[in-house]
């Protein structure tokens, strides 16, 4: 019998963020116990799928029933829990190390694979920790970044250290086969709520997530954004690695360099183009397509996916000069998709001087950029069914003036249903928390110069252009945004088969 998907909270800090955001993350699924009054015993337990243990204060350690937890897992259940709590149960200390000359930012050194780290490979290292000061902005305080380790855990073979930390090699992830069941354990304390542009903490429920609801199925890490020469040649490689995937050169652009493809499938099958980049400052969704190709053209593709089915074109990075300068604009100072020949003539961009890189500057005549013609040459060759062109505000599904509404409103319910309850995040210059689920959409009537709305206009029936979270400093959100990016592609590519066969 599977066990409950409801998910309980024991604590001392009932109205603490942590607690607060996990109820948005799995909503209607969360009850809250206070360990200082409210009785937590393992008959209480047992009506749930899942534990989570966060205990805020040293004083409040003995409040809580750690035997009652223990007992839970043993039954089947899954425990995440705080790294002060779990070492009191196994008699040992955690430690707290700071950094107090800004030399370094305290990151996961991943170390096995299990479940808890799908989405990493051994050697990984993921920005983790916390500031003293309580400063939100990273910048501010770098002699106060500290995190939580456990020592001491040589030896006990039941407790599988998952990673550990980059500032002396104490465990900060780990898992232990309790039974039927487990627990995983790690420095949830240390770190702040995940903070638009946050460095320490973006990635504080993702190993929590994947150990109680299995947030990353499809997901990356990938340790650096890579320079345009770099990603071309990785691109390169998968494609000499992989024989079911084949690379081209598109075209030079205006910085002069190669625009670089993948393409896998069948030519005779229905087609589909996903691009990213166009504005070259919105690079990380690029990362998702790179690997996506890379699934797709791996044996077997996903998900019961054929590759006699479609025949599936990336282009990851559209905008190589934007791209490489994180700039919105090519090398001439256009905005590449308000250059598309589609309501070019009567759009009105800029103030009171419009100029190259300005914002939204559209280029001398319609069609002027190379990146755009390249583009434009490849929806007429390939004539897709279905064109994704990804771009970073804050998940939002956006519809251009014509096109298959039933298509695209399927394409977008099939998408909220395979992000609901994965990932949480900071609203964009926002105090608000969300989950990363596309419920927002956006139904243009009227076609300013997009890329979509050419392509609508050139018989595309899904013509989408995906609004997703990125623009940060650092990439340690690139596995929530590889993994979100390749469920959309799935849906996408999913819904126009189906539609297709009947």
């Amino acid at each position: 019998m599977p066990r409950s998907r409801r998910l309980c909270v024991l604590t001392n800090a009932p109205q603490n963020a942590f607690v607060i955001n996990l109820g948005i993350l799995y909503p209607g699924r969360v009850t809250v116990l206070d360990i200082r009054s409210q009785y937590h015993g393992p008959e209480v337990l047992n009506e749930y799928g899942s534990v989570v243990t966060m205990v805020t204060h040293r004083d409040a350690l003995d409040t809580l029933d750690y035997s009652a937890v223990r007992t839970f897992a043993a039954g089947g259940g899954t425990v995440v829990s705080c790294l002060a709590e779990y070492a009191r149960s196994l008699g040992l200390e955690i430690t707290k190390s700071l950094v107090l000359d800004g030399s370094q930012m305290p990151a996961i050194r991943i170390r096995e694979l299990s479940e808890v780290t799908q989405g990493f490979a051994v050697g990984d290292e993921v920005l983790w920790f916390g500031k003293v000061s309580g400063a939100t902005y990273n910048d501010c305080n770098p002699n106060q970044y500290y995190q939580r380790q456990v020592l001491g855990l040589e030896g006990r073979p039941a407790v599988n250290v998952l990673g550990i930390s980059t500032l002396n090699g104490g465990a900060v992830l780990m898992e232990e086969r309790v039974g039927r069941g487990r627990i995983v354990a790690m420095d949830l304390l240390s770190l702040k709520e995940p903070f638009y542009d946050s460095w320490g903490s973006t990635n504080k429920y993702l190993f929590l997530g994947n150990a109680i609801g299995r947030s990353v199925r499809y997901g990356k890490h990938y340790p650096r954004k890579l320079p345009y020469d770099d990603f071309l040649e990785h691109m390169r490689e998968l494609a000499a690695r992989l024989p079911a995937l084949t690379f081209a050169e598109e075209g030079p652009v205006s910085d002069g360099r190669p625009l670089g493809s993948l393409t896998v499938g069948n030519p005779d099958a229905p087609a589909f183009l996903f691009t990213n980049g166009i504005h070259g400052w919105e690079w990380e969704a690029g990362y998702g397509l790179l690997h996506l190709a890379e699934l797709l053209a791996s044996d077997p593709p996903p998900e019961g996916l054929s590759r006699d089915m479609f025949r599936v074109k990336v282009i990851p990075q559209l905008n190589p000069y934007g791209y490489d300068h994180d700039v919105r604009h090519n090398a001439n100072g256009v905005d590449l998709n308000r250059n598309f020949d589609c309501g070019w003539a009567g759009y009105v961009g800029g103030d009171d001087v419009y100029q190259p890189w300005d914002f939204d500057y559209k280029g001398p005549y319609p069609a002027s950029e190379p990146e755009t013609q390249i583009a434009m040459r490849v929806v007429r060759e390939m004539r897709p069914v279905c064109l994704l062109d990804f771009h970073t505000a804050h998940y939002i599904f956006c519809k251009p003036h014509r096109g298959d509404r039933r298509l695209m409103n399927s394409i977008h319910a099939e998408v909220k249903r395979r992000l609901k309850d994965r990932y949480l995040l900071q609203r964009p210059y926002s105090t608000e928390y969300c989950q990363a689920n596309m419920d927002r959409e956006v139904d243009w009537l009227q076609p300013p110069p997009h890329f979509i709305h050419w392509a609508a206009e050139a018989g595309v029936s899904a013509a989408v252009l995906i609004e997703m979270s990125g623009n940060r400093n650092l990439t340690q959100a690139l596995v929530m945004n590889t993994d979100t990016t390749i469920e959309i592609c799935l849906a996408a590519i999913k819904q126009c088969l189906k539609r297709a066969r009947r």
